[in-house]
């Protein structure tokens, strides 16, 4: 799904701290209004950040920052939220990816997780204007 990850309309980047997660969901959802999203397309938004965010943050590996970018390309509202990690283990086990997917495939129809051997590292989502 990487319709847009050379040339976002909207990219932010923070640090890895669960607080930091308001900051994105307002900036990401002003972003989508924005854009045309309707009221409960807004509301979803909301969650699919604190759903992403919190995803990436409890994973096998620290993280340094998290990245949002999300673009709209022919009628689609389309975002990538990614975790650049650190070296060092956090010594926990992977957040169920399969959770993660399950409450976003509930908001919005199309839902990529990468993941691999110390969890998820991208989430990109993408849902019709």
């Amino acid at each position: 799904m990487n319709h847009f990850q050379s040339d976002p309309s909207f990219l932010l980047t923070l640090p890895a701290v669960m607080d930091y997660a308001l900051v994105a969901r307002m900036a990401l959802t002003g972003f989508g209004m924005l854009t045309g999203l309707d009221v409960d397309q807004i509301d979803d938004l909301r969650i699919i950040t604190d759903e992403s965010c919190d995803c990436l943050l409890h994973q096998g590996k620290y993280l340094k920052e998290v990245s949002i970018s999300a673009a709209v390309r022919e009628g689609r509202f389309y975002c990538c939220f990614s975790g650049e990690r650190e070296k060092r283990t956090t010594g926990k086990p992977a957040q169920d990816q399969e959770i993660t997917r399950c409450v976003l495939e509930t908001l919005l129809p199309d839902v990529q997780l990468y993941h691999d051997d110390h969890g998820v590292y991208r989430i990109d989502v993408s849902m019709p204007l």
